[in-house]
């Protein structure tokens, strides 16, 4: 783990009810995930640091290597299980399991098109294996990872959770979007008809230390580019708006509503107060946070004169909850290169 996420990790574990870890076996699944492998290392090192007693993770991974790598620091401790599976298969587990978190997905831009099957199994055959296990298990907690995707076109100025949009799915660029809105239905039956206690957070853009530089996302594209000391390319004319949310407060906000949130609901989960458009993000860090390296913002259509509609993502169902994002872009990109560029010196 290095510095900069351990730093991520202390500070998690400062704002969370940690106690509540204590005596307790987590199921995650897609572990080794950008935002999994977080929770895991918070539980880890709760572990290691003496803070809890007795907490084990059972970390459900497809890829071995990646795992491998990724949990190099755990593999040996006793607290920690890896298991090597799809959630698309029935997962086996003998011992107790008290809280589940089922974050196995793929949120890759171009597979939304190219491998939407891979895409709906996930999100609607794993999600009912991973109910069907907490039934049986009759777990504590059930924590669902959705997306901010499930409202579609959204005409509105603000998204609230009880409102939906249109949302074409035989569309297969909306794969994604479809399967996470079917996950959600599951974990709200699970609740009703077998009081499971499940709930699901719908995440908005979230960037930090562990992102695939390469995944198509517009704040990997930036991230890559920097550390590459390449200018900014904004493919369009850079007017869509964006919340982007720091690792360690989205982090946070997961263990809140696992611990503290309603069951059969949905949050809402993004930095309101950290929205930009493309363009405006590009300018923040090229101009401030990354002023010294002299890049430039490159757009292939020209700027929009218009005002561009910011649509606001409203959070005060998670507020409610105890969650405050502390993290801007200007430190949280900061904070994501100098994490990259330490692996890239130690590799």
């Amino acid at each position: 783990m290095n510095s900069v996420r351990e730093e991520d990790i202390r500070k998690i574990i400062n704002l969370i009810p940690y106690r509540m870890c204590e005596n307790s076996t987590f199921l995650i699944t897609g572990a080794n995930g950008f935002l999994a492998s977080y929770m895991v290392d918070t539980l880890m090192l709760l572990n290691r640091e003496g803070f809890v007693e007795n907490c084990k993770v059972i970390a459900l991974c497809r890829n071995r290597k990646k795992a491998e790598h990724i949990f190099r620091e755990w593999m040996e401790c006793e607290n920690f299980h890896l298991v090597i599976q799809s959630v698309e298969k029935k997962i086996e587990v003998d011992e107790c399991v008290d809280y589940v978190i089922h974050a196995a997905s793929c949120s890759t831009t171009h597979m939304f098109e190219t491998c939407p099957v891979d895409l709906l199994a996930a999100n609607v055959i794993g999600s009912y294996n991973m109910l069907e296990l907490s039934k049986e298990k009759k777990v504590k907690g059930f924590l669902f990872f959705s997306s901010g995707a499930v409202y579609g076109d959204a005409d509105c100025d603000e998204l609230k959770e009880d409102e939906t949009y249109v949302l074409d799915y035989l569309k297969m660029k909306n794969s994604y979007a479809s399967s996470k809105r079917m996950g959600e239905i599951l974990c709200k039956a699970y609740w009703q008809q077998y009081q499971v206690p499940a709930k699901a957070v719908r995440i908005s853009h979230t960037y930090g230390p562990g992102i695939d530089i390469n995944d198509g996302h517009v704040y990997s594209d930036f991230a890559k580019n920097i550390v590459e000391r390449k200018d900014l390319l904004i493919k369009g004319d850079g007017m869509t708006s964006r919340p982007f949310c720091y690792v360690t407060d989205a982090v946070c906000a997961f263990w809140l509503i696992l611990f503290r949130g309603e069951n059969g609901q949905m949050y809402n989960m993004a930095n309101a107060d950290e929205t930009f458009s493309i363009k405006e993000l590009a300018d923040i860090l090229v101009q401030r946070a990354f002023k010294e390296r002299k890049l430039k913002v490159i757009l292939t259509q020209k700027e929009n004169t218009e005002c561009s509609k910011k649509i606001k993502v409203n959070v005060q169902k998670l507020e409610r909850l105890g969650w405050h994002p502390s993290i801007d872009v200007t430190e949280g990109f900061r904070r994501l290169v100098a994490s990259i560029e330490e692996e890239m010196r130690n590799s």
